[in-house]
């Protein structure tokens, strides 16, 4: 099995050199979607960093990853997403789901899984010319009709359930661990079949932090925010019946401790004051972080194990991320394309 890669763009630096570093990506062969991050207190505006991204790439797909419906009005969201589609018609797709920096760092909570059905069908109905009935009466986009494929991000099981039955696509996002994955597609195909749909009919990638360095104890300290964060993501999860089993007692309590201590504004930062409580466990479950070839054959693991095969590359904060950029694809992408 063949991969397909894209990536996921924090925007921790200025937007221009986001731009940069995604345009180096689809020059280098991650010419899946590429996703910008969202959250308006730590990092840089999502649309007016998709605006420079586009008019810097050829081909590559380009959305917020993700965007809410509690930081933004499913109304807003919709004018603005047809206003960047209208700079490269078909490159342009939509990425959304409850809230989670963007929300926290504002002491609020995530939109209801109701909330974000109901948000979703409000901008694909807003996109599509339809006028749409609120609680305030009928509103409709005067100026555009246009398609615009939504994906919607999920890591719980009602979630991911909600994004087989409303979404173009799905962003799994559960951690880098086979049996997890595999535990995601399972709800999607529960829920798909809910509603008369296919798991097939379903544009899926898995989002994945993934490390690359001859010197594998360095990628391990590289990617100790990015495992914290995921870590932290999952700990409301952790719970579940379904996904225990999966799970050790162990790596239960070590996701456990660490989301106690949390802080949204050091979100995914490499110097997080969270990040001594990465364990190995949660290492290893979370992220791939390695030599090249040990990230082959995690990789390889995955895809094998789940069917799998288009992953969405975190590059986030790095010491030099161009260089991350180019080892990323030339060690480990291009050996599996």
């Amino acid at each position: 099995m063949r991969i397909r890669a894209g990536g996921r763009f924090n925007l921790t630096e200025p937007a221009l050199k986001v731009a940069e570093y995604v345009a180096l990506a689809e020059e280098k062969g991650l010419n899946g979607i590429s996703w910008l991050s969202d959250s308006q207190l730590i990092w840089r505006d999502v649309y007016a960093s998709l605006v420079l991204a586009l008019q810097k790439t050829q081909n590559i797909h380009l959305g917020p990853g993700v965007t809410n419906p509690v930081t933004r009005d499913p109304t807003v969201t919709a004018g603005a997403i047809a206003t960047v589609e209208e700079l490269a018609p078909g490159r342009v797709v939509l990425g959304m789901g409850v809230g989670d920096s963007a929300v926290h760092t504002i002491h609020r909570s995530p939109a209801t899984l109701q909330k974000l059905k109901e948000s979703v069908q409000i901008i694909r109905n807003l996109l599509n010319g339809k006028e749409v009935q609120v609680d305030s009466g009928n509103i409709r986009l005067t100026w555009t009709k246009t398609r615009i494929p939504i994906y919607i991000a999920s890591t719980g099981p009602k979630s991911l359930k909600l994004a087989a039955q409303i979404g173009d696509g799905v962003i799994v996002n559960v951690g880098s661990h086979p049996g997890f994955i595999e535990w995601a597609l399972e709800q999607l195909a529960e829920g798909a079949k809910e509603t008369g749909r296919s798991i097939h009919e379903l544009d899926i990638w898995v989002r994945l932090t993934c490390y690359p360095n001859e010197d594998a104890d360095k990628a391990r300290s590289i990617v100790r925010g990015a495992a914290a964060t995921k870590a932290n993501g999952l700990a409301r999860y952790a719970k579940d019946e379904s996904f225990r089993k999966h799970m050790s007692k162990e790596l239960i309590e070590d996701i456990e401790a660490l989301s106690k201590q949390y802080d949204y504004y050091e979100h995914q930062g490499m110097k997080a004051r969270h990040i001594s409580l990465v364990t190995d466990r949660i290492l290893d479950n979370m992220v791939v972080a390695g030599t090249p070839s040990y990230c082959i054959s995690r990789l390889e693991e995955i895809m094998n194990t789940s069917g799998v095969n288009q992953f969405s590359f975190a590059i986030q904060e790095h010491p030099d991320t161009f260089s991350f950029i180019k080892t990323l694809t030339d060690q480990v992408v291009s050996p599996l394309i």
